[in-house]
């Protein structure tokens, strides 16, 4: 349909995994078989990409990993995405594209600039291929990344408001501070007397709020008054900033733009800053302000801010954007049982009128191609027996499976306890999320042989693994919100306080309904796939919640033992006779 609507389709996604699934499989597809030319691009967050110019600066002053150098001089699009190994991020903030940092005409790079070359191929598109950050990024500018679209698919939509609250969040940190103080220093020269203001005042501000606040993450409720000496430490260096012209250097090699345009990045960090001490002095009930520290000496302490409700600024910066005609929202998991069982995403993103909504069902045939394993003797999640439990029920799973197997965990504590216990035990090769590059982990995975992945979020989504190489998914428990999370937190307390609703029946259940959907449909992605699916969590058959869960998954069967069961092969032919 969109290439058929002869008008300018940008299709968005949550992950970068999926854009490249769509540029490298679906869509070349469509074209091999369409009697007309579809002309498609993909466009990352401009963060992603090269900046040759910052690169020979950097190169100038720093060593560098020399398969970074002999990738910069070999890339083609200067993609991050190309490198199998994860740069250090310092060191990849100094070198890639930066907006506040572009010379635009007059930068020697400008006719192989990997960014630019990105928006010429936009620029052509008919279908564009975007994540959800850089869509929003785009509206917020009122349309001055994107070129001007039509139409919009956002796929993965479930994703969009928490994408929308990252968008919109304001934070300020004690290592963010440092790095702020040395760019003032290196980068514009900032008064000597203006920095040091600032890290003093700084550093009390910080120690007082590190010793107000006992625990690791906490929402702050009330007025924090000690922030004043800072704000107007930060306001004097704003202040400064805003007015340079940078006369004294001189203009060589465009000495003088490049200051402004690192002038202008400090000016940027130093109003963000300023409005999250704002909100944390004067708290704003649309806001959510939490600390988050680590109790260590010179351990990270961060504040951070957010807007409750996002439903309003997507109304503003996306629904209601000039020129767009429609919005289309899909997902294998929007739908969260009920009367209307697309209620909750449509609170979540505001969408109260002119909605055509449909539910689709699979074409897999769920019935014939996969199992649900239910055990029946484990203890609830929040017995210190479970994990142990768990353990060994994977290692009797992947032995019956013969490895093949994504297992997904809702916590990295829980991931590194059970990797750790069981990866030198199992006779497959094991490995886990943060070991390698995300597309690198799935490139071992789908070329090694009854290989076991160990994941937390990242990969209970976005991935697709077709044919036998992943034949079984073992989730460890329902991935309910932690309940501290201060987002989370303010939410129920709205929902509670509204007396519009039920915070565990309208929040935190279908939440965890839209989550368990995406590990379970890690398993069939082909009507030719078969395998198990195991979730470990005892609530699914002993709580009457559980069973409002299971009627929203797949229709599999349903085992409760694997008392004489072999292999996989036999469990899958006894469930279809």
């Amino acid at each position: 349909p969109a290439a058929l609507s002869a008008k300018r389709v940008v299709i968005s996604s949550a992950t970068i995994s999926l854009q490249e699934q769509y540029i490298h499989k679906d869509i070349p597809f469509l074209q091999s078989i369409l009697p007309f030319e579809v002309q498609a691009a993909i466009m990352k967050g401009r963060g992603n990409y090269l900046g040759l110019r910052r690169f020979d600066e950097h190169l100038l002053d720093n060593e560098l990993d020399d398969r970074l150098v002999d990738w910069v001089h070999n890339t083609s699009c200067g993609d991050l995405s190309e490198l199998n190994f994860v740069p250090p991020a310092n060191v990849w903030l100094d070198i890639n594209s930066d907006t506040d940092d572009c010379l635009r005409n007059k930068c020697p790079h400008l006719a192989d600039c990997f960014y630019f070359e990105a928006r010429k191929k936009a620029e052509k598109a008919d279908i564009l291929v975007v994540n959800h950050a850089l869509l929003l990024a785009d509206a917020a500018s009122f349309g001055n990344i994107l070129p001007a679209y039509d139409l919009l698919v956002v796929d993965e939509a479930q994703h969009l408001p928490d994408v929308a609250r990252d968008a919109f969040s304001v934070s300020i940190s004690n290592r963010g501070l440092r790095m702020l103080a040395g760019r003032a220093t290196n980068k514009v020269q900032a008064p000597a007397q203006l920095v040091q203001d600032i890290e003093i005042e700084g550093s009390r501000f910080f120690d007082t709020l590190f010793n107000r606040y006992p625990t690791a993450k906490i929402r702050v409720r009330e007025p924090f008054d000690n922030v004043g000496d800072f704000r107007a430490a930060l306001t004097n260096l704003k202040k400064w900033l805003e007015v340079q012209e940078f006369e004294h250097i001189l203009d060589v090699d465009l000495a003088r733009e490049k200051a402004k345009l690192k002038a202008k990045a400090v000016l940027t960090t130093v109003e963000n800053y300023i409005q999250c001490l704002d909100l944390l002095e004067s708290p704003d009930g649309n806001w959510v302000t939490w600390i988050e520290k680590v109790d260590i000496p010179g351990g990270k302490c961060e504040v951070t801010a957010c807007p409750l409700d996002v439903a309003p600024l997507l109304k503003s910066f996306l629904f209601d954007k000039t020129g767009l005609e429609s919005l289309v929202f899909m997902s294998a998991t929007l739908a969260t049982g009920g009367e209307d069982p697309f209620a909750y995403f449509k609170r979540t993103i505001g969408a109260d009128e002119a909605v055509i909504q449909s539910k689709v069902d699979s074409p897999f045939n769920y019935k014939h191609q996969a199992v649900l394993y239910l055990p029946d003797v484990l203890p609830e999640p929040n017995n210190p027996e479970f994990v142990p439990y768990a353990t060994r029920e994977i290692e009797r799973i992947l032995k019956i499976c013969n490895g093949r197997a994504f297992v997904l965990f809702t916590s990295y504590s829980a991931m590194n306890r059970a990797f750790e216990e069981l990866a030198e035990r199992l006779s497959f090769e094991c490995r886990r999320q943060g070991d390698m590059p995300r597309r690198a982990l799935i490139e071992w995975f789908v070329s090694t042989p009854s290989a076991v992945l160990f994941g937390t979020s990242s990969f209970w989504e976005g991935v697709s693994v077709e044919g036998d190489r992943l034949s079984c998914v073992i989730i460890d428990r329902i991935p309910f919100q932690v309940p501290d999370d201060p987002v989370y937190e303010a939410q129920c307390e709205a929902l509670k306080e509204s007396g519009e609703g039920d915070w565990f029946a309208d929040l935190a259940l279908p939440h965890a309904i839209m989550r368990l959907k995406q590990g379970v449909g890690r398993l069939i992605r082909t009507r030719s796939d078969t395998g198990l699916v195991a979730i470990l969590d005892p609530r699914l058959t002993r709580k009457a919640y559980g069973r409002k869960i299971l009627e929203c998954l797949p229709p599999m069967p349903i085992i409760r033992s694997l008392e004489g069961v072999e292999s996989l092969e036999d469990m899958l032919d006894h469930c279809r006779w």
